[in-house]
Parts: C-alpha cells; sequence; structure tokens
C-alpha cells in the first residue's frame, strides 16, 4: 500500500513543526508527504525548503498568496498524479497532532479496504460532528457520521479519479466538496475506534494563540464560529 499525505501551510510554523513530528512519529509506514504553502512569511518557506533539501518531504509547492484549500488541494493532487501511484490519498492539516502509534498506516488500510474515508477521532474541535451509529467487524469499529472534517480525511486514491475540488467555492472552504461527493458515491464516513489526534491546542486555544491569523481568515470570509 502507497500513502501520499497532502499538507497545505500557511504562516504557524511551530504548529507545523509539531504536527509533522508527531506525524511522522506515528505514522507506523513510510509515506510520501506533499505540501503546498500559500504565502507564508514566518519562516514556513525557509522550513519547509530544508525538509525539501534533506528528503524529508516528496514535493513542495509554494504560493505567493492565500489560493484557498480547493485550489490548493487540487494542485497537490496533480502533483503527487506527476509522481507515481498511489493507493491511499491522505489530508492532513498542519494543526493536527497525531497521538496513536501506527494512525497513518492503520486508517489508511482501512479506508482502502472498505471503500471509505475516515480519520481518527479528533479531539479538541469546538463543534464536533454527531455519531449515527459504531459498525464493528472483526478489525475494526467505525463511528460513522455525515461529515468528518479535513484535519485528518483517508480516502482511497480512487475517490479523486477524474475528480477535482470546485473552485468557485471560498478560500477557506473545499472540504465539504470532498464530503459531499464520498455521500454522493455511498461510501462510509466515519471515525475510527483507537485512533487519535488532536486539533492542537483546541479551537479555542488556537484562537487564543493566534489571533491575528484568524482576523485575517474572518476577512476572508470564514464564519466567526469556525
Amino acid at each position: 500500500m502507497k500513502i501520499a499525505v497532502l499538507t497545505l501551510t500557511r504562516d504557524r510554523v511551530d504548529y507545523t513543526r509539531h504536527c509533522v513530528a508527531s506525524l511522522r512519529k506515528n505514522a507506523g509506514c513510510v509515506f510520501d508527504h506533499f505540501v503546498l504553502d500559500q504565502g507564508s512569511t514566518d519562516g514556513t518557506t525557509e522550513w519547509l525548503d530544508d525538509e525539501f533539501c534533506q528528503d524529508r518531504l516528496r514535493a513542495v509547492q509554494f504560493e505567493p498568496e492565500n489560493i484557498g484549500i480547493a485550489r490548493g488541494m487540487n494542485a497537490l493532487l496533480d502533483r503527487l498524479n506527476a509522481c507515481g501511484v498511489y493507493d491511499v490519498i491522505v489530508k492532513v492539516d498542519n494543526d493536527c497532532e497525531v497521538v496513536t502509534p501506527g494512525t497513518l498506516h492503520d486508517v489508511a488500510l482501512l479506508a482502502w479496504q472498505r471503500d471509505a474515508v475516515l480519520s481518527p477521532w479528533i479531539r479538541g474541535l469546538r463543534n464536533p460532528p454527531s455519531v449515527s451509529l459504531h459498525v464493528s467487524d472483526e478489525t475494526a469499529t467505525v463511528a460513522q457520521t455525515n461529515v468528518i472534517g479535513g484535519i485528518f480525511l483517508a480516502a482511497p486514491a480512487s475517490f479523486y479519479d477524474g475528480w477535482r475540488c470546485p473552485t468557485s467555492v471560498p478560500v477557506y472552504d473545499g472540504d465539504d466538496d470532498l464530503m459531499a461527493r464520498a455521500r454522493s458515491r455511498g461510501m462510509v464516513i466515519g471515525y475510527v475506534e483507537g485512533y487519535e489526534a488532536n486539533h492542537y491546542e483546541t479551537t479555542d486555544g488556537q484562537h487564543a494563540r493566534y489571533p491575528d491569523y484568524f482576523e485575517r481568515k474572518y476577512a476572508e470570509g470564514l464564519p466567526r464560529d469556525r
């Protein structure tokens, strides 16, 4: 099983360093990491360039400004398609702190085997999705829901075949389109029991630490309850 991880960055270099380290520590497998930066000015670009030069990242793309989640994801999907064939594609945000050992391997494998869109449990969310039911078999239990956020989102690579995120959405949006596609295909969406990751420092903690970052997002149209 060959796994590609896609990450969008925009400032908050301390978060990126910490969360990438937690992903590598708890991946449980090798993976190719593709990153797109959107106009960072706080040292993120220099750190990413150094990581790429040390062969820790498969590819890095630098944009001069914020192009948004949808366009950023599309650019990364196009880049990885030029780099080889993957079985599973996992979107991991740069504020996702992976906690449970083996998370990337195990959640990606289950998504591949079940043709599902899956995530570890994400702790620290301000408004976590509600769960409809728990489905178990001999390998795992999945807490099913209608939507999971884009903090950690594993799907078979075939999920993206011939499809890209609509680019007419606001720059802060794009993850909802991934969920709509999964629902239209009748795929299972849910959290895998026994695996956890944190929305690093919690949503409220992020607002307290980086108020200017969120004020910039609000100016771009992000609802203030997000």
